[in-house]
């Protein structure tokens, strides 16, 4: 009798323990369980999280492209009203009526003084007038070389008045080339490439330069 009771102790007292530790098992697996798909939610919100940095990214760069092409196109619009602006300035000088007196007065004043052999001409006034009347068309060369303005249209504004306005100014230039003891037209070199480069553009194009002076070439 004693056996048997003892023996029932023991059978319930290991099924006492298997409960217990089924009781344990059962949190700790829903603790695993629950783990486990934290981690799963986590990587979910870390692969969201990396798609969403790439789109604002992209979206990012498609807005600096724009921004960078608008900036384009306020730099070119920005230098085509300069372009414009410089174009109406030389129309004007070319219109005003003070620009006919003055080109008429630089023809005869270099034929006056190149038939005297330059005598009184240095620094007088009649001096002065011409190398302004010079340096306006020295000005206009250097635009054209900047490419402010389009030789192209300075040809087709000038015609060949540059290239006339040249030959007769040259032997002014070499006077004062002489003068200054210069190897080369530092002093109106612009001058004299717009009045090639025009001539050459025109020339190209099918016309031909005006037989209203003696050329040397």
């Amino acid at each position: 009798m004693f056996i048997f009771f003892a023996s029932f102790f023991l059978v319930n007292e290991e099924l006492i323990k298997i409960c217990q530790n089924s009781i344990v098992a059962i949190p700790q697996a829903a603790a695993v369980l629950t783990l486990s798909g934290l981690i799963q939610v986590l990587s979910a919100l870390s692969s969201i999280a990396v798609i969403l940095g790439v789109v604002f990214i992209v979206v990012q760069l498609r807005q600096n492209a724009k921004l960078i092409d608008l900036n384009t196109k306020l730099t070119e619009a920005t230098f085509r009203d300069v372009k414009s602006n410089i174009s109406f300035e030389i129309l004007e000088k070319l219109t005003d009526e003070s620009f006919a007196r003055r080109r008429s007065f630089m023809w005869q004043t270099v034929k006056k003084y190149q038939a005297a052999d330059w005598k009184d001409f240095d620094d007088s006034i009649d001096d002065f007038e011409i190398r302004n009347f010079a340096f306006m068309y020295d000005l206009f060369g250097e635009l054209a070389k900047d490419g402010l303005i389009e030789l192209e249209t300075m040809a087709k504004t000038f015609k060949f008045l540059v290239a006339l306005d040249w030959e007769a100014f040259e032997p002014a230039a070499k006077h004062m080339m002489k003068r200054y003891n210069l190897k080369q037209n530092e002093m109106f070199s612009n001058f004299q490439w717009l009045a090639k480069e025009t001539e050459r553009l025109l020339k190209q194009k099918g016309s031909h330069f005006p037989p209203i002076t003696h050329r040397e070439d």
